[in-house]
């Protein structure tokens, strides 16, 4: 993960490190290194440690840099080059392995700058095939045909599928259409040796070992033994997650170096936390030591948390079950707050949270202002009035696998789609990690473009009666009035919705005066953006649309120029220190 990688910044002019100094401050971390610093640290060490590096100067330099030390994919850093005036952001290496490509995206957002951007995947809005392998942590049994399955997948815009059919896999990609014959198919996900096939093996880790055995086994024994083991049951030796065993064999050394040297994980379990496992085999011996009837087959399915796929297999001095892992683990979901319009009123943690998802759900006017964001991930669109059902596809999406954002304009808990997701899944009892970005709401941009009206105490409401009955909302309004605090009013109008507005503003008319000032932004932050004020008298209603925001003002509000603010109290409590004694030249 980028988050967690060690981040250089090199340059080689003063202006490039006023600008890596800019990155710094916007990545939350980083060394910046000079061209002499780098030269008396040495690139070769910082390559061969997998450091992220952001290159500030010309890419010509940077290539015959780095050149002879370009190695292979996966291997070689992530390597960024931007020019000194930060016009361009080119992710050089490590694009989809490095997540290169993501931070690219980030880097040129937050400079204003063009990511240059070359992987075809990303341009043609498809899967990136590395990348999903990565997140999925399959292995491959044939890399050698990656880049050319790759290239299949971007000159076709589809990849057939074929699963091992005990895989409860996660719902693949829209791109992979799955298939039943492994002849056919351009990927293959199995935990089995196959004989020959023409396409990518992906092997994924979900199979644990149950071992029981007698301590007097060496570390090559162990090795033999099991390998030989899994040749004989044609399994894929990095289809294995881990050995479970007996806590009372945990600390074996032999185990444990065994273990160390493959890389598999160790879970141990008390003969208590097994006795409640149901296994196929039965031991008199174990069942009288231990109390249990199988150790290795209730190893393998207490920590697979599965089902057995080989029975306990009796080899010299030890034995072996083996258990399936489910794959269908669950992705999470972000409930995303994108702001009101324009992408640089849009939060860091907002923008990385859809450049990170698998899956992108919203309205289909939210999805279009950021669909360079989302090119080459899963995309669900909406009309204006389904939000149950985008809720429901976010949810049914992460619940599959796959981390999912669900877009919803300005800040999601103010009129937006937090509540109703956290009620959904409460209703139906679910268990998903649910995380929600906060977005700038309308009513911080209208503030802030009428002035400062919010700068005190003040009320919203909203005219929409689709869920709400006018009833409740002119109740709510009339006692609103009354408290004499500025009202910010969202969805006030729309083609649909016109009688609505007028009543309320008689009723405001009613309780504040005609001559009460107002403020309306329509479609803040984007192109055709309008902000007037205006006072309730000569309100133009025609003016006001399902794009609008509306701000009534009180008794404290004044206007000065073009801007309302709110008097909080300062002249009465400091009127001598408001006063500025210099005059400007």
């Amino acid at each position: 993960m980028i988050e967690n990688r060690e981040i250089f910044l090199i340059c080689l002019s003063a202006r490039g490190s006023e600008l890596a100094e800019r990155i710094r401050a916007f990545l939350g971390r980083g060394e910046i290194l000079s061209w002499d610093e780098l030269q008396e640290r040495g690139l070769t060490s910082l390559w061969n440690e997998g450091k992220l590096l952001i290159f500030i100067m010309a890419l010509g330099i940077v290539v015959r840099k780095c050149a002879p030390l370009i190695s292979s994919k996966g291997k070689d850093p992530g390597v960024i080059v931007i020019d000194e005036l930060g016009r361009n952001v080119i992710p050089l290496l490590g694009g989809h392995y490095a997540q290169v490509n993501r931070l690219t995206q980030e880097l040129a957002l937050f400079l204003e700058a063009h990511p240059a951007i070359t992987t075809a995947s990303d341009l043609l809005g498809l899967t990136p095939l590395d990348l999903w392998i990565k997140r999925k942590n399959f292995q491959l049994k044939n890399p050698t045909l990656l880049t050319a399955t790759m290239a299949k997948l971007n000159e076709k815009g589809a990849l057939n599928l074929w699963i091992k059919e005990d895989l409860p896999c996660p719902s693949p990609p829209q791109e992979f259409l799955l298939t039943d014959n492994p002849e056919e198919a351009d990927l293959l996900i199995t935990y089995e040796k196959l004989p020959q096939v023409k396409g990518l093996q992906l092997i994924p880790k979900c199979l644990w070992l149950g071992l029981g055995f007698h301590e007097k086994l060496s570390e090559n024994d162990f090795e033999k033994i099991i390998f030989s083991a899994l040749e004989d049951l044609r399994i894929e030796p990095s289809a294995i997650k881990g050995v479970a065993t007996l806590d009372k064999k945990a600390k074996y050394p032999p185990l444990i170096n065994f273990l160390i040297k493959h890389n598999l994980k160790l879970l141990s379990f008390s003969a208590e936390e097994l006795s409640n496992i149901n296994t196929i085999s039965s031991s008199i011996y174990v069942k009288n030591h231990f109390g249990i009837n199988s150790v290795s087959e209730a190893c393998a399915l207490k920590a697979s948390r599965g089902k057995l796929i080989v029975p306990k297999r009796i080899l010299p001095d030890l034995t072996l079950a083996i258990a399936l892992e489910p794959l269908q683990s669950r992705g999470k979901l972000y409930v995303v707050g994108i702001g009101p319009g324009a992408k640089e009123l849009m939060t860091v943690k907002a923008l990385r949270a859809l450049l990170s998802v698998e899956a992108v759900v919203g309205y289909k006017s939210y999805l279009k202002q950021i669909e360079d964001l989302i090119k080459g991930k899963e995309i669900y669109s909406f009309s204006m009035t389904e939000e149950i059902k985008r809720v429901k596809k976010a949810i049914e999406l992460a619940l599959s696998g796959k981390d999912t954002a669900l877009v919803s304009g300005g800040d999601p808990g103010i009129y937006g789609m937090a509540g109703l997701t956290l009620e959904v899944i409460a209703r139906n009892n679910l268990s998903l990690e649910v995380e929600i970005i906060p977005g700038l709401s309308a009513l911080n941009l209208g503030n802030a473009l009428l002035g400062a009206p919010l700068g005190n105490d003040f009320a919203v409401i909203s005219l929409s009666d689709r869920l709400i009955p006018w009833e409740t909302i002119e109740r709510r309004l009339k006692i609103l009035v009354s408290t004499d605090l500025p009202l910010v009013i969202f969805n006030p109008r729309s083609k649909g919705r016109k009688s609505q507005f007028q009543r309320a503003m008689e009723i405001i008319k009613e309780g504040r005066g005609e001559e009460t000032l107002v403020g309306i932004v329509n479609s803040g932050s984007r192109p055709e953006e309008e902000v007037f004020i205006s006072t309730l008298r000569s309100l133009p209603e025609d003016k006001v649309g399902m794009h609008s925001l509306v701000i009534v003002g009180s008794e404290a509000i004044r206007r000065l120029g073009r801007y309302l603010i709110a008097k909080r109290g300062y002249e009465r409590k400091y009127e001598e220190d408001l006063e500025i004694s210099f005059t400007c030249q």
